[in-house]
């Protein structure tokens, strides 16, 4: 199995468990109906350490998840993991990750981000907001807990060997 397939399979499973974690236990610490979205600290990581497409691809597939185990429509989840995965993919290897600081600034720009694109889709189609579209209280509780929880998820991530970076070799 290649690396970048390895990566994929690897990303797309712990995605999948942060899916469900989100959907079940988390909901007992959830403040105004909003919980960590721990598949969306992975992701990012995961853009920043594998780059565009690994992230797009496990963005993409953790997304059918998201969207089987919410009531939101098809594929919602899917287009905002996708671009997310691009977006963040594109800074792999061009970005320094420090243990605290950058873990915390990426994941409140990635929460952020999926405001503006879930608000911008949902106006787009006629969905009904899930309460990001006019950066509401809610918004902003995500952003926190995505905060609080990015350090520590980093960390737990990057004892992964199958996210370390490649050393590209020039001729």
């Amino acid at each position: 199995m290649g690396r970048d397939l390895k990566a994929i399979v690897v990303a797309f499973v712990i995605l999948a468990a942060c899916v469900v974690l989100q959907s079940t236990i988390l909901g007992r610490i959830a403040i105004l109906g909003v919980r960590p979205d721990l598949a969306l600290i992975v992701l990012v990581f995961v853009a920043l350490r594998r780059g565009s497409m690994t992230a797009q691809v496990a963005g993409f597939a953790s997304g059918i998840v998201e969207d089987l185990v919410s009531a939101s429509p098809v594929g919602f989840h899917m287009l905002l993991r996708t671009l997310i995965g691009f977006l963040y993919g594109i800074f792999s290897g061009n970005v320094f990750v420090d243990p605290l600081l950058m873990p915390i600034v990426l994941t409140i720009v990635a929460t952020i981000l999926k405001g503006l694109i879930s608000g911008l889709v949902s106006l787009v189609f006629g969905l009904k907001a899930s309460g990001f579209l006019y950066f509401t209280g809610r918004l902003w509780i995500e952003a926190g807990y995505n905060a609080l929880a990015a350090p520590f998820l980093f960390a737990l991530l990057n004892l992964l060997k199958v996210f370390r970076q490649v050393e590209k070799v020039n001729p």
